[in-house]
Formats: C-alpha cells, sequence, structure tokens
C-alpha cells in the first residue's frame, strides 16, 4: 500500500490516513511517498511498517547504528539532526497551545554531541551475549547512545558467561558502577572487571569496590547509589541546573518537591538560605544526605515523604520535578492554596506539564519556558517552565474549587 506521510505525531512517528482512519508509521517523515504494510488494526487507529521509501525527505539521514530499525532507543535517528529539534519545539508548542490554550515559543538548548551522551544503559542477555531491551532482544557489543567507558564494560562482560544472568545495568562516567541480577561466577566477573570498574552489585550486594559512583557537575560532587536516579545526559546537566538556577533566582527560601538525589537543591544552595528537598524514595534520600555531606552544605534538609504528604507550602520559591505522570491532584491543590510566589516547573512529559499548567494559569503566569535537549536520536524532551503569581492574587486567599479541579485532571489526553 503506497501512502503519503502528512505529520509526525507527538511521538515523532509518522501520520496518514487511510479510509478516514489515522494511521501510525514509524521512521517516516512528513512529505515521504512510501510503500507500507498495516501491521495491527484498532478501533480508531492503524499501525504500520515501512516496505521502502518511494520519495524520500530531504531532512532524511542513514542512521549510524547498525540496531537502528529493531531496537527502537534511538528511534529518530533517521532525522537530520538540527531538523529534529525544529520538530520538538513545533511538538511541545502544539501540546501547550492544545491542552493548556496557552501559546509559548521556547527556545531549545541542545549539545553538539548526539552519540555517546548516556551514562546509563540496562541490558538484558540473549544467547549468552547483553542484548539492548526491544521487541525483540538484540545482541550488542557496542550502544552509539552510551559513553565510551561503557561501552568498554559491555565487550568485557560479553566475554564472562552470561546464561543464567536476567539484567544487567551499567552506569557512570569516569566512574563505572555494575548491577547484575541472576546467577554468574563472582570470582570471574572480578578478575575481568577489576580496575576497569568502582563498583560491582551482584543481586543488591557489593562484591567489589565501593558503595557508590560520583559524577562531577561543575563545582558538585554527586554519589549516585545502585537504586538511585541522575540525568541520563552528563554534557548537558549544568545548563539545564544553570537555567533552573536562573529562574528561581535568590531568596530566603526554597522547597524542592520530587528532589530524587537533591542534585537541583545542592546546585542552588548558594542562593537560598533555607533549602527543603521531599522525596519518596528512601534511597534517593540516603543519596541526598550522602551529596549533602559530598559538598559540605549546611542549608539543606532533606525528608522522605510523597510530595502530597506535606502540610502546607511556605516557602518563597518552589522547584517541582515530577514524575512523567506529573502533579498528583493534591499536590497540586496545596500548590494552588499556598503563597509562593515562583514555580520552577522541571518536565520530561510535556503532555501532562500542559495538563498541569492549564490548572496552574489561574493563579500563575507562565513567564518563560526552556526546552533541553536531554535525549538526542529520541522523541523525549526536557522542559523547564517559569511561573509566577498573578499580581495582587497572594494578597487574598485563594478559594480553589475541587470539582473544578476535578474537571482539568479528566482531560483526556
Amino acid at each position: 500500500m503506497i501512502v503519503k506521510i502528512d505529520k509526525l505525531s507527538h511521538e515523532m512517528r509518522g501520520i496518514t490516513k487511510i479510509d478516514n482512519k489515522i494511521t501510525f508509521i514509524d521512521n517516516t517523515l512528513p512529505g515521504e511517498v512510501v510503500n507500507i504494510k498495516i501491521t495491527k488494526q484498532k478501533k480508531n487507529i492503524n499501525e504500520g511498517r515501512v516496505i521502502s521509501i518511494l520519495e524520500e525527505s530531504k531532512d532524511r539521514e542513514v542512521p549510524i547504528c547498525p540496531y537502528y530499525n529493531e531496537c527502537g532507543g534511538c528511534n529518530i535517528s533517521h532525522i537530520n539532526y538540527e531538523k529534529s529539534l525544529l520538530y520538538k519545539k513545533e511538538i511541545v508548542k502544539d501540546i501547550i497551545k492544545r491542552y493548556s490554550n496557552i501559546e509559548v515559543n521556547p527556545e531549545i538548548i541542545s549539545d553538539n554531541n548526539k552519540y555517546n551522551y548516556r551514562n546509563k544503559i540496562t541490558l538484558r542477555v540473549k544467547n549468552n551475549k547483553l542484548s539492548l531491551i526491544g521487541e525483540s532482544p538484540i545482541n550488542i557489543d557496542y550502544c552509539y547512545l552510551v559513553n565510551e567507558n561503557i561501552n568498554k564494560i559491555i565487550k568485557i562482560l560479553n566475554t564472562i558467561k552470561l546464561k543464567e544472568v536476567e539484567e544487567v545495568i551499567i552506569k557512570g562516567t569516569t566512574e563505572i558502577m555494575v548491577i547484575i541480577k541472576g546467577n554468574i561466577e563472582e570470582e570471574e566477573l572480578k578478575s575481568k572487571l577489576k580496575g576497569n570498574v568502582s563498583s560491582i552489585i551482584l543481586n543488591n550486594k557489593k562484591i567489589y569496590g565501593k558503595d557508590y559512583i560520583t559524577i562531577k557537575v561543575v563545582d558538585y560532587t554527586y554519589a549516585i547509589y545502585p537504586e538511585s536516579f541522575f540525568q541520563v545526559n552528563t554534557n548537558m546537566i549544568s545548563k539545564l541546573y544553570d537555567k533552573v538556577s536562573t529562574y528561581a533566582g535568590s531568596g530566603k527560601s526554597l522547597l524542592d518537591l520530587y528532589c530524587g538525589a537533591g542534585t537541583i537543591g545542592i546546585y542552588l544552595s548558594k542562593n537560598f538560605n533555607k533549602i527543603i528537598g521531599i522525596e519518596k524514595n528512601k534511597d534517593a534520600i540516603i543519596s541526598a544526605n550522602k551529596n549533602k555531606e559530598l559538598n559540605n552544605i549546611k542549608n539543606i534538609k532533606f525528608y522522605c515523604k510523597e510530595a502530597n504528604q506535606i502540610e502546607k507550602i511556605e516557602e518563597d520559591v518552589l522547584i517541582i520535578d515530577p514524575p512523567r505522570s506529573g502533579l498528583d491532584k493534591i499536590t497540586i491543590e496545596k500548590i494552588m492554596l499556598s503563597k509562593v510566589k515562583k514555580i520552577v516547573y522541571v518536565s520530561c512529559n510535556p503532555i501532562t506539564l500542559a495538563r498541569d499548567l492549564n490548572i496552574l494559569k489561574e493563579k500563575y503566569t507562565l513567564k518563560d519556558i526552556t526546552l533541553f535537549d536531554m535525549f538526542p536520536n529520541t522523541s523525549h524532551i526536557e522542559s523547564i517552565c517559569l511561573l509566577e503569581i498573578m499580581r495582587n492574587i497572594w494578597m487574598r486567599e485563594y478559594n480553589f474549587l475541587k470539582e473544578s479541579m476535578k474537571d482539568l485532571f479528566e482531560i483526556s489526553l
């Protein structure tokens, strides 16, 4: 079946219509004429795959990764990089306009290095070799998205018997941690990796090296434990945090919700007299307190609890960096009832960001938004928003209607 691609979806999949039915086709670009095969048929949509490209877009490039068509990890490597940034920008603009009715024209910040930027990879085992997690596992010796030190470890591990290994996580930059679940010969593992890694964790037990590794960002050193979350693009972290710092400014007090390992709060510690970090993950709080110690920070306190368990918000500035699901109903209600004058919202999902902005706009004005290409060659994008309280609204008690908020949260995305 021959079709012409009309546009890209929010996931940067090609879209066309067949018999008035939207059809998604991976690895295609607007304007391309392609021969496809329908692979899935649902009530309202189809999915298809490309058999051949008959008319190619000038924005198409040949991916350098030999696993590109099978893995899906770098799903937009076929798009010219500069053009992919423009697509991402337009997608975010469209989502925010559609779901919050706010017009934006964000700057997008990127890095020259679109390969070998990731500081973490998760792998499985197939046929006694490490494999990428795709629709079907693909054996690899090299991944173009992760840094060279991680790729070195992948090659070494592929020389060891891995048949009974369930999962391998490799993380780090100059210091590398290897986390393995399953059965493996310990002595051979330590012998092969000794001198190449700083830590080996086998089935939740350290068998070699340190309890944690460190990553340095500008003047700060961060501890990364086995369960710690850390931004995967090391090269872009300082740019991201500098923008958060610019938006947050300085003042007496800062509340950092969903603080993770405390990385943002520590980066901003010179800007505020007092900082409170809230995070539900116990391992992340352990990392946060270790990071506080490593950097000799005295004005931060971290608490292990859900964001929606805070009694009230009294700080001058609020930073929120929620998971992809965005803010929950209780948390956003507490924000709306607070006297916070400035919010910095860090988001990895523009759809839930737009949903939350649609609620927050009743009290706060979106002053600026900046996009960060933290995940080159993928459809993902990081957004940072600066919101400021509307003039005079903080002087009166804000009577937020719960039923109205319920309706807003139930918008179909």
